[in-house]
């Protein structure tokens, strides 16, 4: 991973640019970390990895019995315990 500054990302924007199509730049002021920039396709993989991923957990959930069906009385419980929440915090 490339490491490069505020500055130079600004001044050299287009191989700053063409650096991050090919890996991800990390972007530093005042010598910290302060961003990092990665390509579209890169960025468009983590997204989907992270989508895969919560998928999976909740079909893990629903294997293991850890879920609720939703019903209209279920949807009415929480709705009752929202309202009761919300009228708690006000007082």
């Amino acid at each position: 991973m490339k490491t490069m500054t505020a500055t130079t990302a600004s001044k050299e924007f287009g191989l700053f640019l063409d650096t991050a199509q090919r890996e991800p730049v990390v972007v530093t002021k005042k010598n910290r970390p302060v961003t990092v920039t990665l390509s579209y396709q890169d960025w468009e993989e983590m997204v989907n990895a992270r989508i895969e991923r919560g998928l999976q957990a909740g079909l893990d959930d629903i294997e293991q019995g850890r879920f609720t069906e939703i019903s209209e009385t279920s949807t009415a419980e929480r709705i009752a315990r929202f309202q009761k929440r919300a009228s708690d915090h006000k007082t």
